[in-house]
């Protein structure tokens, strides 16, 4: 049976390539989605990584409640800089000054859009080590009225050294002169977000406040590792007391800041990967419902050969299985396919949210084994499952409809259906209006695929006095 099975797909290839035609289609929306997901979770996480790859110790002052990546807390000393530049566990040390500065472009207008992206403000660190921005053109700021501006936004406002630009702070805006253009890593912006750089002085009267920062950060002397630079550190300012301006500080290891970086962009990212895994699997949803249909259509103008089949001594169970195995031969070859389509729906997701307007960071794509082989594996089940009740139904073809040409359809109850389908439809609407006035994802996917069940249920009540009204 199965050789015969094997047979019968390479001698109705079309027929094969039809019922794939489905199962690529959803594996290719869920592949190119993990797939989108992976690249943007990795993007962010390496460019929130990138800010203190190199920070091994971190005086700040703690806080009651989490703060989001990118948000400021309560400030510290700058004389606190002193104390852990001298200690002999210190390689490097340096204030990290961080506050809002929108860059204005010559025609007046914001460079970066705050509805997509965030603008920032740093002090120009002095420390090759500690400073994730590399100087591409031009001198870092020396003086009160000069600034370092990413190339990005250098290309976008078409600023060049040299040039004029007002800065927009939380004090009265000012103009800068440029004298430096600068990457952050390898990348000509922070993911998007602008970046307005100072000398430390004019970034603590812009950003913060005289003598204040928002943290100090240390790179530990060779051979000491970013505990016992924290304990160095700690014993030295006596952390567990106060600065010396009478407030409390801690001191972390360089490892727990990005951890919790990574943690705040995680959590903020959240909802939107939450969103495309929703969207992934009403994709999924749909063309079980689609491969269903198809395979259905098949065993019905298929019933004379299965009955054949029966009449030559083959056993329902033979004839279930020579099913399923096509479902599964089928299924396999589409979701490799439907992986391959993937990476390009992935493209066309980048191209359609960049579309409406959102900047999305840029990196180069991600292709997990993980998250090939669940939408590999997924796109495979959800075929063998479809087909499961076709099967079934080829299965029970008597072996006396090859002699008399019957073809059998069962579509039940047309009442039961009604009730069913129109109950099943409301529930879905309910929860799909629901999920859209409280922004639920979850909810709205749920009420997607309630909706969709519920009209598949009423299909064959609906199609009948269609067809008599076309008719």
């Amino acid at each position: 049976m199965f050789a015969l099975t094997i047979k019968n797909l390479v001698a109705h290839r079309m027929r094969m390539l039809s019922t794939a035609f489905a199962v690529v289609l959803g594996v290719a929306f869920m592949a190119g989605t993990l797939v989108f997901a992976d690249t943007l979770t990795a993007t962010i996480d390496d460019i929130v990584g990138h800010a203190n790859e190199n920070v091994d110790a971190v005086v700040r002052a703690p806080e009651a409640i989490d703060l989001n990546y990118g948000q400021n807390g309560r400030l510290v000393d700058t004389e606190l800089l002193d104390t852990v530049a001298g200690l002999p566990d210190v390689s490097e040390a340096d204030v990290q000054i961080r506050g809002y500065a929108q860059l204005v472009s010559p025609d007046g207008q914001p460079v970066v859009d705050q509805s997509t992206a965030d603008s920032f403000g740093y002090n120009w660190s002095t420390s090759d080590e500690l400073n994730p921005f590399q100087l591409i053109e031009g001198n870092q700021p020396a003086g009160p009225d000069e600034i370092v501006i990413d190339h990005a936004a250098a290309d976008s406002a078409g600023y060049s050294i040299g040039d004029t630009a007002v800065v927009l702070t939380s004090q009265e805006p000012h103009t800068f002169r440029i004298v430096g253009i600068a990457d952050y890593g390898d990348r000509t912006s922070q993911g998007g977000s602008g970046a307005v750089l100072f000398e430390r002085d004019t970034a603590e009267q812009y950003l913060a406040e005289p003598g204040r920062a928002n943290a100090v950060v240390a790179i530990a002397a060779d051979g000491v590792s970013q505990e016992e630079l924290v304990d160095s550190i700690t014993g030295a300012i006596d952390a567990t007391t106060s600065d010396v301006t009478g407030s409390a500080v801690e001191v972390i290891t360089g490892q727990a800041l990005v951890d919790e970086d990574l943690g705040g962009v995680s959590g903020a990212i959240g909802p939107f990967r939450t969103f495309l895994l929703v969207f992934a699997v009403i994709a999924m949803f749909v063309s079980a419902f689609i491969i269903n249909n198809t395979f259905s259509i098949t065993v019905a103008q298929r019933s004379k050969e299965m009955a054949m089949l029966r009449a030559l001594g083959a056993s329902r169970r033979q004839v279930t299985t020579t099913v399923l195995i096509e479902a599964a031969v089928s299924g396999s070859i589409a979701a490799a396919a439907g992986i391959g389509a993937g990476i390009g729906v992935a493209q066309v997701l980048r191209a359609l949210i960049e579309l409406l307007g959102f900047e999305l960071p840029a990196g180069p794509i991600v292709i997990s084994s993980g998250s090939m082989a669940t939408a590999f594996g997924l796109g495979v089940f959800v075929t063998v499952l479809s087909a499961v009740l076709p099967a079934r139904a080829a299965g029970r073809i008597p072996p006396i409809a090859a002699l008399r040409g019957l073809t059998i359809e069962a579509v039940g109850s047309i009442r039961r259906r009604i009730v069913i389908g129109a109950v099943v439809t409301a529930a879905g609407v309910g929860a799909l209006l629901a999920g859209l006035s409280s922004r639920t994802v979850g909810v709205v996917g749920l009420g997607a695929v309630a909706s969709f069940a519920g009209v598949a249920v009423l299909g064959p009540a609906i199609v009948q006095p269609a067809a008599r009204m076309v008719g």
